[in-house]
């Protein structure tokens, strides 16, 4: 052979193998065709026989076909009802096919094939045979079949769809609609036509991508299909909407019933002016008792009672910085909690300015003052927590959970219990954040970021999640939540004696705050002097009426320049010297704060139908990826 020749010789090869690489390349797997056979028989059974002709070359399909159908569907009004399917039978090339099914994300999946067995390269067809019911949707002159032939979802590009519906016997086709594309295309790119036998036969026009589907809809004459009564849909077409009330109503008159019996509060007395300090309680714990917790405004107004007391001296100088300095008063009378801001503040110094004062001694007067406090203030004399009934409300609150998961939701619930917990730490860092905004705005405010990104993180995760989710489901866990919670804040009752001190507080309160004189005069009330305004403005700064408490003095005040014994500097503000001693305070604590270091087949058993379901045959409404059916497919 001569050198032409040979070179000749292999372009010639050369060729043969670009042709065949190219022909093995274009040979990726897919569906050749997908075929539906669609039976409905007056029960309202629905028989399927899916035919599916696919190339495989070990690509995807290894072992065999997944065809994956969900166990849901959408009503007319959005809401996903549960449906069932049972799997009959399937078949490989006509021979019987082994085959097993999973339920995952709210479908199940047939996995046709065997483990052990893997495919050659080649055309298969697999005949799956199963069956549903309560797909017929009942209208007023009509019934219908709206079905997603082949669903959505395939992996594959599908070369070639088609379906037939077969009719109860003497029923008559009314209006046929069919529709490509992706789910909510209202595409037609597809053809029908009525055989001779009654039956309506659909053929999609052109090849489906993945993701695009081929939906029909015929709709045939009514009254051949027993319509289910309204027990039978109570119980099968909305048995999920009924096990969701019944649960429902259960858990809530179970805590209804746990917190008439223990929770309700004793009767409130009669809430008159008060012009006696409840309790004989200082200011500092009569903040901490009404507020429930400590803050900084409580610090103030153990100091400012301090000062009252001639122990210390407030001033303010010409820059508007406050000033505390050792004064005469008798430290004995102080109480616990004064006698610890004294401790660490004074006792080792004249005078101190707050803003200049030294980090760590305005932390540990703080904390100091907030221990004392506590230490004084047993909540168990006062208010009874319940926890042993809080404890049977969690148990029963788990139980419905329960119930409600193995018979109506399946396994998204808990999806959104994993996300709870950080919503629910979320929420608490925003709420304990905007309560403290006024005391003290720098931890406040990151508490509010932190706790926005913390909780809105999972917020947005969890949506992802609603869409497939079922109505019952989120009215389920929204509504015990919400019960839960409430029941939380009612269980805990005061007792008589803190009922009492309340009633007290509030007596005192209405006092302070009480611009009206003469509404005050049949009760005797003490005269208007400095001294009484001077004792009792630490309590109204406890209590969140200092501004009022300064305006009953107005008249008494006006024309005077009234200047405490305690106080030095400018013109004595009282009606404003609360609030403007607590804003630097707050911003002195803002500094003082520690830096903290990072260290198988289911059961077809149901109703015939639904009058609830939407029409597929009127072009208003249908639309590709509409009706039952659906879902899509792969390998494994």
């Amino acid at each position: 052979m001569t050198n032409k020749n040979l070179r000749y010789f292999s372009y010639l090869l050369f060729l043969i193998f670009l042709q065949f690489s190219q022909s093995s390349l274009a040979q990726t797997e897919k569906i050749l065709s997908f075929h539906s056979n669609i039976r409905i028989d007056t029960s309202g059974l629905v028989s399927v026989t899916e035919l599916i002709k696919v190339y495989a070359n070990g690509d995807q399909i290894k072992r065999g076909l997944i065809r994956t159908i969900p166990l849901h569907r959408k009503d007319i009004y959005g809401t996903r009802k549960k449906m069932d399917f049972l799997v009959e039978s399937v078949y490989k090339d006509g021979k019987t096919e082994p085959f097993f099914t999973k339920e995952e994300n709210g479908s199940r999946s047939i996995y046709m094939g065997s483990k052990e067995v893997t495919l050659e390269p080649g055309i298969y067809e697999y005949q799956i045979n199963y069956s549903t019911r309560g797909q017929v949707g009942f209208f007023k002159d009509y019934d219908e079949l709206y079905w997603n032939v082949t669903g959505n979802e395939w992996a594959f590009p599908i070369e070639a769809a088609s379906a037939r519906i077969q009719f109860p016997v003497g029923a008559k086709a009314g209006n046929t609609a069919c529709y490509t594309g992706p789910a909510g295309s209202k595409a037609a790119v597809c053809s029908f036509y009525n055989s001779s036998d009654g039956s309506v036969n659909f053929k999609a026009g052109q090849p489906l991508a993945p993701g695009e589907g081929f939906t029909v809809a015929a709709a045939f004459s009514s009254g051949l299909i027993k319509r289910p009564s309204f027990s039978e849909q109570l119980f099968t077409e909305y048995k999920e909407v009924a096990i969701t009330a019944l649960l429902l109503i259960a858990l809530g008159g179970y805590l209804f019933f746990i917190w008439r019996r223990y929770g309700v509060d004793p009767e409130t007395p009669t809430v008159i002016p008060s012009f006696n300090i409840p309790g004989d309680l200082s200011p500092g714990v009569l903040r901490y008792f009404n507020k429930k917790k400590s803050d900084q405004k409580g610090f103030a107004t153990s100091i400012v009672n301090m000062a009252v007391k001639k122990v210390i001296r407030i001033s303010k100088d010409e820059d508007g910085e406050y000033l505390l300095a050792r004064s005469s008063g008798d430290t004995a009378q102080l109480s616990s909690e004064e006698q610890q801001i004294y401790k660490h503040l004074l006792e080792s110094r004249e005078k101190m300015t707050i803003t200049s004062a030294r980090s760590k001694d305005i932390y540990a007067a703080r904390t100091a003052h907030e221990n004392a406090v506590k230490l004084k203030i047993d909540f168990k004399s006062y208010f009874i927590k319940h926890s042993s009934h809080i404890l049977k409300a969690v148990i029963a609150t788990i139980i419905a959970f329960v119930l409600f998961m193995y018979f109506v939701a399946g396994g998204y619930p808990l999806v959104l219990l994993f996300f709870v917990p950080f919503i629910g730490a979320g929420v608490f860092c925003i709420y304990t954040g905007i309560a403290g905004l006024r005391s003290t705005y720098g931890i406040s405010l990151f508490l509010v970021l932190f706790g926005l990104a913390f909780a809105g993180i999972p917020c947005w995760m969890l949506f992802q999640f609603v869409d497939k989710m079922e109505t019952s489901s989120l009215v389920f866990i929204g509504t015990s939540t919400l019960m839960f919670i409430t029941f939380i804040y009612l269980i805990k009752a005061p007792t008589i004696y803190g009922t009492s001190l309340m009633s007290e507080i509030a007596g005192f309160k209405m006092y302070l705050e009480t611009a009206e004189q003469e509404r005050l005069n049949l009760l005797n009330p003490p005269e208007l002097t400095p001294q009484l305004f001077e004792r009792f403005l630490p309590y109204a700064m406890a209590l969140d009426v200092e501004n009022a408490w300064g305006a009953k003095f107005e008249k008494a005040f006006d024309g005077t320049d009234y200047q405490p014994e305690w106080y030095s500097g400018e013109s004595f503000p009282y009606r404003t010297f609360g609030a403007g001693f607590t804003r630097p305070l707050s911003r002195a604590f803002e500094t003082a704060t520690p830096t903290i270091s990072s260290s198988s087949s289911g059961s077809s058993s149901g109703s015939s139908g639904s009058s609830s379901w939407s029409s597929g045959s009127s072009s208003s409404s249908g639309s590709s990826g509409g009706g039952g059916g659906g879902g899509g497919g792969g390998g494994w």
